[in-house]
């Protein structure tokens, strides 16, 4: 018997994104590699405010370009 061959996936020009998702125009993704005490420190501290880790770091974002006096 035969072996069955795969459909090539079809090349696209753009990054892969998951099934779903929808595009965020002006939005950039991006990724950061954290010391495990400073992840927890941030869990906790977006747990105790009741707001989600993205937005701490968003935060802290900010301020880092003001002190650099740019904005965002």
């Amino acid at each position: 018997m035969a072996k069955s061959t795969r459909n090539p996936r079809p090349k696209s020009s753009g990054p892969a994104r998951p099934a779903g998702r929808q595009p965020r125009p002006g939005i950039v993704h991006s990724s950061v590699y954290l010391p495990e005490a400073v992840y927890e420190a941030l869990r906790e501290a977006a747990f105790e405010e009741r707001v989600k880790i993205h937005d701490i770091v968003l935060e802290g974002v900010a301020l880092a370009l003001r002190k650099r006096g740019r904005r965002k």
